[in-house]
């Protein structure tokens, strides 16, 4: 994988630590070049749940980032359809030369040949498999797609836990970056 891109999209509604803990094992572990984090615009199965208007998102995953050079923050979802497929077209038509990687989750590889132009999919990317807790890696689709499962241990943070710790005056210290935990407080607030 050396060499390659890596696409870590989502809703960052809002971004935690374990997104960034993701992406940086992400970045060891498989020695890309860099991490492109992409907030989505618009997302198929969450658009009810999504609290943050975009631009918000955008900020603070380009704030917690900061600080990572092999990280980058991309706006091409931003006006998107949420399907990946155009995203990852799109990124290709933009960036030539670059291989890409898509990071996901185990818990979607069940549905992976559901999703919009999976045949584009299987055949353009290397999926970044992650593990997660309670959800087996499907034997059945692995022949179709590249893909690499990723030695980690996936952080317990989700961004359901640091939005009901707001909502019940809990602390998120521990679950965010520390430079943003006031403003993502005042943002989920005012939401």
């Amino acid at each position: 994988m050396e060499g390659y891109t890596a696409v870590l999209g989502g809703s960052f509604d809002p971004i935690h630590l374990g997104h960034l803990h993701i992406a940086t094992q992400a970045l060891l572990l498989c020695r890309l070049t860099r991490v492109l984090f992409v907030p989505n615009g618009k997302h198929h199965f969450k658009a009810d749940k999504v609290r943050l208007g975009y631009s918000d998102r955008y900020s603070l995953v380009e704030r917690a980032i900061a600080h990572e050079p092999h990280f980058e923050v991309s706006d091409a979802d931003q006006a998107g359809s949420g399907y990946t497929a155009h995203l990852m077209q799109k990124l290709s038509a933009q960036n030539t030369n670059t291989r890409f990687a898509f990071i996901i989750g185990s818990d979607n590889l069940p549905n992976l040949d559901k999703w919009f132009d999976f045949p584009w999919l299987a055949a353009n990317l290397h999926f970044l498999v992650v593990p997660r807790p309670g959800y087996e890696i499907p034997t059945d689709i692995l022949p179709s797609i590249k893909a690499s499962l990723l030695p980690i241990e996936l952080s317990p943070i989700s961004s359901t836990e640091v939005k009901c710790c707001i909502d019940s005056g809990r602390s998120i210290s521990g679950l965010v970056p520390p430079s943003l935990e006031e403003d993502i407080i005042r943002l989920y607030h005012n939401s």
